[in-house]
């Protein structure tokens, strides 16, 4: 009975310190989060309009509210992982993670695009399909196009 007691302690120590305070978000989010921000930051300073809100918190707050979460949590919590160097390190690795994973994403997209478009490059000769086709209801249709 004793074992069973020094075991449920145990479990319940662990718990205790694996879990972070109330009002206080996980690693995983603040991750996330940190990662949304830096792309947010890299749009941003690419948009004339946009980069004069980039040194105030009011960018950032459409992007907490979609986390479910508001600045004073956010700071918080920022502050709260600060205290714990390792932790924090490991929330950067993380947000780096993230990053890096969108980037590659982002790669393979427009390589994806430059291929199907080097693909039909080469059909220049060819008569369209009329898939290939825009459809505009100001152009004429194809019937009426072919008989000029």
């Amino acid at each position: 009975m004793k074992k069973i007691g020094t075991i449920i302690f145990i479990c319940l120590l662990v718990m205790a310190t694996a879990c972070t305070p109330k009002g206080i978000l996980s690693k995983k989010k603040l991750a996330a989060i940190n990662a949304e921000m830096f792309l947010l930051d890299q749009y941003a300073g690419a948009d004339r309009q946009m980069r004069r809100f980039t040194d105030t918190c009011a960018i950032y707050k459409p992007l907490l509210r979609s986390f479910g979460c508001t600045t004073d949590e956010y700071f918080a919590s920022v502050d709260y992982y600060l205290d714990n160097t390792r932790e924090m390190a490991k929330i950067m690795d993380m947000t780096e993670k993230i990053i890096k994973k969108r980037e590659a994403k982002i790669l393979r997209s427009i390589e994806k695009t430059a291929h199907k478009a080097d693909s039909t490059a080469g059909r220049k000769g060819r008569k369209p399909k009329a898939t290939e086709v825009p459809e505009d209801e100001n152009m004429p249709d194809r019937e009426t196009i072919q008989d000029r």
